[in-house]
């Protein structure tokens, strides 16, 4: 009785809460450690009758008693906790909603196995909760889970475990954007070369196909922007170590070397991959724009302004106005921004060499807001130009609101 009673006290909480925390919808970072303020806040006005909440409440009180008869595992639970995660959601009560979810599923993986269509689909269910929960802890934890065993990037890709795999990759991304590389460094190494794999696997040979690869390029060209950002600056960073073991250092020495191999060769690299995954496209021109994004982006801006005349020619949208690179490489991903982490809104030149300059700060957001870290970061960053109507490179004027995570 006294688990149960605890167990109902967790499933209740959420319900005390005036005002839940919704998380947000922001693009990729862009760089590292900056996001940029452009995104969709995950809420609803759901007004909730009180009635609602208590029959919910009585529901799981029934649910609890028939667990403690029939014991935690028996397998006609699963379902039923799953029901009554599925009307937490009706009744925005996402962290109950959570917390029933993880109750189910438990069932659904003891009782019905692991690779279950029932349990892909509440595993969905529980991450679009995590979502807009903001938990991006217990998100990343989920995504992985479902992207193992939905294929682990092994098996013939579906339309459905391609989406599972993408959404698992962005958030990783979005991780490697905007945390401290300091220990992290063999999970990016890892990360790298499972990616590769699956990109052989799915960009050449009999079973290459342009539905596959392009999306899994776009997002290891996105993991090649971050190592040429962070590897140099990192690696360099030796002061900050000075008060680590030297065991410590000693394997982080070997993890340097790894990423000052994949930085040094990052350019040809991405160049290789990208122009294998056009030659399987009818209509590439995304991948032509990424291609010719990475050329400007090392500075080789004759070939890549050829490039951006030609698409400008069909596509003048894509250059009415200057874009921060990395550049539509990624789906749209959880904000990593702490409460108390407010933009800098700023106004700038972009440069025909695709610099941010003379940048003024249009306003502030207050104490929680760092702008002299976003106007440094925003000097580093490269961006796509903007073209004239004859489709020749010309400065502009951009004003954008940003946040520094680290």
């Amino acid at each position: 009785m006294k688990y149960q009673n605890v167990l109902l006290a967790c499933l209740l909480w959420g319900w005390l809460q005036s005002s839940p925390a919704f998380a947000v919808l922001v693009p990729q970072p862009i760089g590292m450690y900056v996001e940029e303020v452009d995104g969709l806040s995950i809420e609803d006005d759901l007004i909730v009758d009180s009635a609602d909440l208590l029959s919910h409440e009585k529901r799981v009180r029934e649910v609890l008693e028939l667990q403690s008869r029939l014991g935690a595992y028996d397998q006609s639970l699963g379902q039923k906790w799953i029901d009554l995660a599925h009307n937490a959601v009706k009744l925005s009560q996402p962290e109950s909603a959570a917390r029933l979810f993880q109750l189910g599923l438990h069932n659904l993986r003891l009782n019905a196995g692991l690779t279950t269509d029932k349990q892909v689909i509440a595993l969905s269910e529980w991450i679009a909760v995590l979502k807009r929960l903001g938990d991006t802890e217990s998100l990343g934890e989920q995504l992985q889970y479902r992207y193992r065993i939905t294929g682990f990037g092994v098996a013939d890709w579906t339309e459905e475990s391609l989406g599972y795999a993408l959404e698992y990759f962005d958030h990783e991304l979005a991780g490697f954007a905007t945390s401290d590389w300091l220990a992290n460094e063999n999970k990016v190494i890892r990360f790298e070369r499972h990616l590769n794999d699956v990109i052989e696997r799915s960009c050449e040979g009999e079973s290459a196909s342009a539905l596959w690869c392009a999306p899994l390029v776009k997002r290891r060209l996105h993991l090649l922007y971050l190592i040429a950002f962070a590897v140099e600056p990192f690696v360099e960073d030796r002061q900050t170590r000075n008060g680590l073991p030297p065991k410590f250092l000693a394997d982080r020495s070997l993890y340097d070397e790894q990423l000052v191999v994949l930085e040094r060769n990052a350019y040809q690299s991405g160049v290789r991959m990208l122009e294998k995954a056009i030659a399987l496209e009818a209509d590439p021109v995304d991948l032509e724009l990424a291609l010719a994004d990475w050329r400007w982006f090392f500075g080789r801006r004759g070939a890549a302004k050829d490039v951006y005349r030609k698409l400008h020619d069909s596509h003048p949208e894509l250059f009415s106005v200057a874009q921060a690179l990395p550049q539509d490489l990624t789906g749209a991903v959880t904000s990593r921004a702490e409460p108390d982490t407010y933009p800098s809104t700023y106004r700038f030149t972009v440069n025909k060499q695709g610099k941010a300059r003379d940048l003024s700060l249009q306003s502030e957001g207050g104490e929680g807001s760092d702008p002299n870290r976003v106007r440094k970061a925003l000097r580093d960053i490269r961006f796509r130009p903007s073209l004239d109507s004859e489709g020749e490179v010309i400065e502009s004027e951009v004003v954008g609101s940003y946040r520094y995570l680290r």
